[in-house]
């Protein structure tokens, strides 16, 4: 008789097929472990909600409870996201349908740095080439950072108000009110946010430490029930330490001035229209420790953009959304703090877009859209941060893409209470700044040469939903014409490439009730990647994952755990990656437990408390920066291939919610 090997990932699997009791209980997470598919491509998040593993005050953090993303980890925060593989500006990150873009040309400041999600109302992510809506249009999926729109009757308010601490030295502290009548609002959001250095489960320090705030005040004008005017301004700064480089930050300063107006129920043919000016320039400065003599480098982003979107009614079944992007960002750097500010890149790109809903009846429907960018690209960098003059300087580049998407959404017959969809999606990147400029070779001027990259992918899922009960699966296929690979040699770039690449896998997700006060989660999330050129594994694609989470409900309390695991990962491209890494050797698979409760007095005020890594374990992700800290190892730091992740860590947290 043969014998079948169960491992804990086929444990999590077996689990998500199971029948779940039909009974009244609500599916909402009170600690959120794992956010499942809500509908088709997409997933929709609260980021109000406490979240295992904590959150660290960056947008990459955020995502770790996210089946298919993966966090690369420079220290204690500004982590760098990955989707299915694919990371850097593959994955589209977007505060309020506006691009934010680091400085650093060795990405010291991803975007997510400069994002506190818990100041915003929703978080959704968009899977695949499966829109066409919005700027930098992500291949590997689109992640949208919003604020809700708050309107006023009669003299009101809504405040949101949380604080937690943490091991390590940890404490943040949000707020996030608005008050308002019939004609006007004000809203006032902040955070603040720090931690010490954290220890790994060896109980070895990590140089990690940081302090973040940012501030932001809007005034609305809402004349009457069609008419809403926005004026924002919003200002963060702080400062990181790294434990992957020899350099931390000492200032991550972002502004942002944001003006909005939207018209609503202008004809029976223009349902909405929608308008948008923004300025975002961030300003990071970087300081060598005393391997260098404490040099100080800086880089400054400015984006400056605008937006024009109708929402079209064209039949009585047919839908449109059409507008127009602009944008130019222009980046800029000293010299080892010696000179004055150049700008040494220029990126301009303008956009027209087309998506289009037709609903075939009252269960299914059809989604598809085009997008055409014009991008120009100028090279205008002198001496750099490494005084290194560009053989390019001078010299611009345009070029035409061509995006797209067709998607099918039903009712499925043959599964009880399902939706299914299908999608083919083509996405063309402009490769970015850090690959045309930051990281060429200047022997080779691919700034010129690069070609754009070209994404063709298949979409496919299930949601389906039973009483207490929820059931999704996307599955997805992808073959990459001239995707953007960066290789290393001694930890530092060597220059781009073109290659050929095919990834496919796909996320699994299962909620459900096991009893009327038991409830079980799980998920599964595996990518499988290939360099097609040289017929090696593609590199920085994360292994197989899975999740198991129990809750217990009794009145006001919900008690949980979760139990994440990772399989090893033994096949790898040594020094080939992207951006912001790559691939350094095998690691071996490992199980993490953590456990949390909370209180939820009333509707207005929770209480929460969670325990991450229970057992102190010490582990790194195979996606991950180099632990490279020899040079402060007389102030208790250990080096390490990689950088580890935290050790146990314990939290409390406290929310108030106020209308």
């Amino acid at each position: 008789m043969k014998l079948i090997k169960l491992t804990p990932i086929a444990v999590v699997t077996s689990m998500m097929m199971t029948n779940a009791f039909a009974t009244e209980a609500v599916l909402n997470d009170v600690v959120v472990t794992a956010s499942p598919m809500t509908a088709p491509v997409t997933v929709e998040m609260d980021p109000k909600v406490p979240r295992q593993p904590l959150p660290a005050h960056d947008g990459a953090d955020f995502f770790k409870s996210v089946p298919g993303f993966s966090i690369m980890r420079k220290a204690g925060t500004d982590g760098e996201l990955s989707f299915r593989g694919m990371g850097g500006s593959r994955v589209n990150i977007l505060v309020d349908d506006q691009n934010i873009f680091g400085g650093c040309g060795g990405r010291m400041d991803a975007p997510t740095a400069y994002i506190f999600p818990e100041i915003y109302d929703k978080v959704t992510v968009v899977k695949g080439p499966q829109t066409v809506l919005y700027p930098g249009h992500g291949s590997a999926a689109t992640v949208r950072f919003e604020k809700e729109q708050k309107t006023y009757d009669k003299p009101g308010y809504d405040v949101h108000a949380s604080g937690l601490v943490g091991s390590f030295g940890r404490h943040d502290e949000i707020v996030d009110a608005t008050t308002g009548d019939k004609g006007y609002f004000v809203n006032f959001a902040g955070s603040n946010s720090h931690s010490q250095d954290y220890k790994d489960g060896n109980g070895n320090k990590v140089h990690s430490q940081y302090s973040r705030y940012s501030a932001s005040t809007t005034l609305g004008l809402t004349p009457d029930d069609n008419k809403r005017f926005e004026l924002t301004a919003l200002r963060s700064n702080g400062y990181a330490d790294y434990a992957d480089r020899t350099v931390d930050g000492k200032k991550f300063l972002r502004e942002n001035v944001t003006f909005k107006s939207q018209i609503k129920n202008v004809s029976d043919l223009i349902e909405k229209i929608d308008f948008q000016l923004s300025d975002n320039f961030v300003d990071h400065v970087m300081q060598r420790d005393g391997t260098m003599g404490g040099a100080f480098m800086g880089v400054r982003h400015e984006t400056q953009a605008s937006r024009l979107t109708f929402d079209l009614n064209l039949a009585p079944n047919l839908k449109a959304k059409t507008g127009f992007d602009y944008s130019i960002s222009k980046h800029s750097s000293d010299s080892m703090g010696s000179t004055p500010f150049n700008v040494d890149a220029e990126l301009e790109n303008q956009a027209v877009f087309t998506e289009l809903t037709k609903n075939l009846s009252d269960k299914d429907s059809v989604i598809g859209g085009v997008r055409l960018d014009h991008w120009r690209a100028y090279d205008n960098e002198g001496a750099n941060m490494m005084n290194v003059v560009s053989s390019t300087r001078g010299k611009s580049r345009s070029d035409n893409l061509f995006s797209g998407f067709a998607r099918y959404e039903g009712t499925l017959s043959s599964i009880s209470n399902a939706k299914g969809y299908i999608g083919l999606g083509r996405s063309e990147r402009m490769p970015d700044y850090w690959e045309l400029i930051s990281n060429s070779s200047n022997s080779t001027q691919q700034f010129l040469t690069l070609n754009t990259e070209k994404t063709n992918q298949l979409d496919l899922g299930v949601i389906q939903k039973i009483d207490s009960s929820l059931m999704s699966a996307s599955l997805f296929y992808n073959k990459i014409k001239d995707y953007v690979m960066v290789a290393y040699s001694g930890g530092s770039s060597t220059g781009v490439s073109n290659i050929d690449a095919t990834t496919y896998g796909g996320e699994l997700s299962a909620v459900q009730y096991l009893m009327p006060k038991w409830k079980l989660g799980t998920s599964v999330a595996y990518t499988h990647g290939k360099n097609d050129t040289t017929n090696q594994p593609l590199a920085q694609v994360a292994p197989l994952e899975g999740r198991i989470s129990l809750n217990y409900e009794e009145g006001k309390f919900t008690h949980g755990g979760v139990l994440r695991l990772v399989a090893a990962k033994d096949k790898y491209d040594a020094n080939n990656g992207g951006i912001a890494g790559y691939d350094i050797g095998k690691t071996g698979g490992f199980g993490i437990f953590s456990l949390n409760t909370t209180y939820k007095r009333d509707k207005r005020t929770t209480i929460s408390a969670g325990i991450d890594n229970l057992f102190d374990k010490t582990y790194a992700e195979f996606i991950s920066r180099t632990g490279n800290v020899t040079s402060v190892t007389n102030l208790g730091y250990v080096p390490t291939t990689r950088v580890n992740e935290p050790g146990r860590t314990a939290w409390l947290k406290a929310t108030i919610a106020l209308d």
